[in-house]
């Protein structure tokens, strides 16, 4: 049996390419059980976040699964090279190595950790993960928890939330004043609408399409809930807007924008992947759009300090994952049978 992965990050693929390959947690169950269909595939689980798809299978005919695989995620050749593709001792070292946050676009985020738990939780609710698949994602959790606990890996304030404010910090003088539209409701909407709460930066509009969950969040911050018919109306009147649904459609589209322009400049931040807004809104005056790409210049200014602890995490890391690569095969076959 081997231990492979093929994956694609924010470090191998713009996000024009990666966001094709994203899916969402309802269409992830349907995926996992196509893939453990596939009688060479004798274990699978899937970690998608908004920066990364990985597939973690366990094989006897790695070229054959490789192949399958792009077929299945329909990679065209060009693309295939935007992916990684690991086995074995590779793989492990990885995963452990995601789990603790080092392979993240912040570098040490916690997130992360609670991402690589519900991939594994999902993969073994549907029975597709096996015992082998079991222990490398069990003791991925145990080596993060130990290298946050060890290493300032993951001190300071540094998380998107607080880039979004500093972002909105270096655009304006005075946020108090300032009109915001939040769009989605998910965990990165909620992590943003802690930090702005934070700095007394009133928010006056929650869209969702579902209306309930987006008065959910808008009673709790005491802002109004938009039902999306009424969000090209309330784009008129916001000076900010910040969106991070997981709709694989467009949000706002060029034209959209372009409708509904305001009097005032605007600012947009698209914090989704795949992309909430349409890019060609750059071409618009008065317009300013950032995404997860453009947020990376702002990152790195803020990762100094936890960059000096990669060292003492990777030793941690490398030293776990061959203890687990020894611990894996000298195990009696019997104890190796996955499904």
């Amino acid at each position: 049996m081997d231990l492979i992965l093929l994956g694609i990050s924010h470090k191998s693929a713009p996000l024009k390419i990666r966001e094709r390959y994203s899916f969402s947690q309802g269409k992830l169950a349907e995926i996992l059980c196509k893939l453990s269909q596939n009688p060479g595939l004798k274990g699978v689980a899937i970690l998608s976040t908004c920066n990364r798809m990985e597939v973690y299978a366990i094989t006897e005919v790695i070229e054959k699964v490789k192949d399958y695989l792009f077929t299945f995620l329909q990679v065209n050749r060009e693309e295939q090279n935007y992916f990684y593709f690991l086995q074995n001792r590779q793989t492990i070292f990885h995963l452990l190595t995601v789990a603790s946050g080092l392979d993240s676009q912040i570098i040490g985020e916690t997130q992360i950790l609670e991402q690589v738990r519900m991939a594994w939780r999902k993969a073994k609710e549907l029975e597709t993960t096996g015992r082998l698949l079991d222990a490398i994602f069990s003791r991925a959790i145990e080596v993060s928890l130990k290298v946050r606990g060890q290493t300032e890996i993951s001190q300071g304030k540094v998380s998107l939330g607080s880039i979004v404010l500093e972002l909105l910090k270096t655009k304006f003088s005075c946020l108090e004043d300032k009109k915001i539209l939040i769009i989605g409701v998910g965990k990165i909407s909620e992590l943003v609408v802690k930090y702005l709460s934070k700095e007394k930066v009133k928010i006056l509009f929650i869209a969702n399409r579902t209306y309930e969950k987006a008065r959910e969040l808008a009673d709790f911050i005491q802002a109004e809930a938009v039902r999306f018919d009424q969000l090209k109306e309330k784009l008129r009147q916001a000076e900010i807007v910040i969106s991070a649904t997981s709709s694989p459609h467009l949000i706002l589209r060029k034209e959209d924008v372009l409708k509904t322009l305001p009097s005032k400049p605007l600012l947009l931040i698209d914090l989704a992947v795949p992309r909430d807004i349409d890019p060609e809104v750059r071409d618009i005056a008065g317009i300013e759009l950032y995404d997860l790409e453009d947020l990376n210049s702002l990152i790195e200014k803020n990762l100094e300090k936890r960059k000096r602890e990669i060292p003492k995490a990777k030793k941690i890391i490398e030293e776990e994952a061959e203890k687990l690569w020894e611990e894996l095969t000298v195990l009696e076959p019997e104890e190796v049978h996955l499904l």
